[in-house]
């Protein structure tokens, strides 16, 4: 038995017990939770859907990807009516070995433009730390607004208690 024969079986075995509660409930019509019946929907759902791929499996020999998304059908046979005229699958790979060539030749144009590794890596290396000075800078700027806020707080509360009073434009001193 292969290895997608037995997936088959079992998709297969995992929807009969899904269908048969999701189907059996849904046909009972008794539900009277939320939960319970999107339960019930995900069952039908669930398990006609594996029902449908392992059907499927069985019935053919491409790949569905559920188990193993890399498998696309290698190392299958090609039958002659699966192929065309002047087309093979060993020209496709060629074309695109041709295309990682030119993809690697023109990655190579650009670290020439840069003059050597050590030089970017350097140029990199002034970037992160210009990067962490301004964060720096910008957290003593931060703290500094609030120290001169609070001072600001301050006098004004000492100048209110000798008696002055702030009318938006400029300070005068209350009448008594």
């Amino acid at each position: 038995m292969t290895k997608r024969r037995k997936q088959a079986i079992i998709l297969l075995a995992l929807s009969v017990p899904m269908m048969w509660w999701g189907y059996s409930s849904f046909m009972d019509g008794t539900t009277n939770s939320n939960i319970q019946a999107m339960g019930i929907a995900l069952s039908c759902t669930l398990g006609s859907l594996f029902a449908i791929s392992g059907l499927v499996m069985l019935a053919t020999k491409n790949s569905l990807g559920i188990w193993n998304p890399d498998d696309k059908g290698r190392g299958e046979i090609l039958h002659k009516s699966q192929t065309k005229v002047g087309f093979s699958p060993i020209q496709k790979e060629i074309i695109n070995k041709k295309q990682k060539v030119n993809e690697m030749a023109e990655a190579k144009d650009n670290v020439d433009s840069i003059k050597t590794l050590d030089e970017y890596n350097e140029k990199m290396k002034k970037l992160f730390k210009r990067e962490d000075e301004l964060k720096t800078r910008k957290k003593e700027v931060t703290k500094l607004d609030k120290e001169i806020d609070n001072e600001t707080t301050e006098v004004q509360d000492e100048i209110r208690a000798n008696n002055w009073i702030d009318k938006g434009n400029g300070w005068e001193i209350q009448k008594k």
